[in-house]
């Protein structure tokens, strides 16, 4: 088609050239033989085709352009990508690998499925790697010093450990691509990148995350203590403290996790500016029971799991101060001594709305010197009751608690049971000290019949 356009254009040109020459004087009309007036022919048509195949092409793909743009255009990694970019100070930069937050930036929290994040970066591929603003739980590192091993990897995301993948399941997993990862090494402000690349759904913030969003004079200093992926030049695994700054770490003494996700491309956003009064909120597709809350008669409550529409409720703001028993009795429901037995007696009763919670499994396992500290030793032990705590490698949705029981106790120190910080640390306190009890309970979804989930809207049932 090409060919017989050209053939086309270089007779009409030689016969306009021809012309030229020829003005002014009597020229002999031309007669076009039968040849030449269908090689014109079939010329003009092949010059209108070519037109209208590239007139076609740039339309279509203008098109495409256009619906991308509008596509992006709501999708958070769309809205990340459209800030100006700066070279140097806090704000969005540009890498190799896409686009990242550097310094004290205010415009990049994002809720999804019921969780406050900040932006971390946009990769290359348009997916977004997110950090949760806060910690969601807070214990031991475990044993092995390797992150692969450890109870943080094993909690976090689905690996061929048995109970693994407890805060995974919390997540709407189909929007989620893996996030890359490896165990660096750091001295001083050198980073020595580890020797073999992972991938999983869920980890926790890298050295190299950390570090290159400026540390302590970013966003990622929270003034919370939490784990950081990675050793010191002395193998020793590492947190950022109160400060912001970097501290090596012993294993079995309990820090806040910080969980990062990636999120797939081009999700779409149903509201927000990217401000914490204002955040980008994620369209999860869905519903997502989980760090939502629920209204039962006066109180509220939040949801920290879903297991197949029954959902385990914390309690928000209405904590109860007092001991937690006896030296000589943990959880036990036989006890009167026990918080067990007050909370499934008394406190059971005091609730009107007591006919609509449901029995369920807590687990009241071991977890020190004598067992390991290894987190999946928990499942060793239960009770099945209506009224029930927090256990140490539960999901925590209410950051701001503090100073509270959780269910588990040292095998090695009697009478001491574990505390929640709300800085992060996992602590020990005497079960005779007066700390927070923070009930958790059960319901039914089905049962839920209005509201929308958020804290001014909460679910509630009929």
């Amino acid at each position: 088609m090409v060919v017989f356009t050209l053939l086309f254009w270089y007779n009409f040109l030689r016969w306009r050239i021809g012309s030229m020459a020829k003005k002014g004087k009597k020229r002999k009309k031309h007669q076009l033989s039968k040849t030449e007036f269908i090689f014109n022919f079939i010329s003009l048509i092949s010059m209108i085709g070519v037109g209208i195949y590239f007139g076609y092409r740039s339309l279509y793909y203008y098109s495409k352009q256009t619906q991308n743009m509008e596509k992006e255009a709501n999708t958070l990694n769309g809205f990340i990508t459209g800030y100006e970019v700066v070279s140097e100070g806090d704000g969005l930069h540009q890498d190799n690998d896409g686009f990242y937050f550097k310094g004290n930036v205010i415009n990049n929290y994002v809720v999804f499925a019921n969780r406050l994040f900040r932006v971390i970066r946009v990769n290359s591929d348009n997916t977004v790697k997110i950090v949760s603003e806060d910690n969601v739980a807070s214990f031991m590192w475990g044993e092995d010093d390797k992150y692969k091993k450890s109870n943080l990897r094993n909690w976090l995301t689905n690996t061929d450990e048995e109970f693994s993948g407890v805060y995974y399941k919390t997540l709407p997993n189909k929007l989620l691509s893996k996030t890359s990862w490896s165990d660096d090494t750091i001295e001083k402000t050198k980073i020595q990148k580890g020797d073999k690349e992972y991938k999983d759904f869920v980890t926790i913030p890298t050295i190299h995350d950390y570090t290159l969003a400026g540390g302590k004079d970013s966003f990622f200093n929270n003034k919370k203590v939490y784990y950081l992926l990675g050793h010191d030049k002395d193998n020793n695994n590492l947190f950022v403290d109160e400060e912001g700054v970097i501290q090596s770490i012993d294993n079995i003494e309990g820090y806040g996790i910080r969980v990062v996700v990636t999120l797939k491309s081009n999700l779409k956003v149903n509201s927000g500016d990217g401000t914490l009064e204002n955040p980008y909120i994620v369209d999860i597709k869905g519903n997502n029971y989980v760090g939502s809350y629920v209204k039962l008669g006066n109180d509220i409550w939040r949801v920290n799991e879903d297991n197949s529409g029954l959902l385990k409720l914390v309690a928000y703001g209405n904590e109860i101060m007092r001991n937690y028993g006896d030296r000589e009795s943990y959880f036990d429901l036989s006890d009167k001594n026990s918080i067990a037995y007050y909370l499934n007696t008394s406190y059971l009763n005091s609730l009107s709305y007591n006919n609509l919670l449901i029995d369920n499994y807590y687990y009241t396992g071991e977890i020190g010197d004598e067992v390991g500290y290894k987190y999946s030793n928990i499942y060793a032990n239960f009770i099945v009751c209506k009224v029930g705590l927090l256990n140490i490698f539960d999901y925590n949705p209410i950051s701001e608690l503090d100073d509270y029981f959780y269910m588990n106790t040292r095998s090695d120190s009697g009478g001491m049971q574990y505390i929640g910080r709300a800085s992060g640390f996992l602590e020990e306190a005497d079960v005779q000290e007066g700390k927070r009890i923070v009930p958790v309970i059960t319901i039914d979804s089905k049962k839920i019949n209005n509201g929308s989930g958020t804290l001014n809207d909460p679910y509630t049932l009929e």
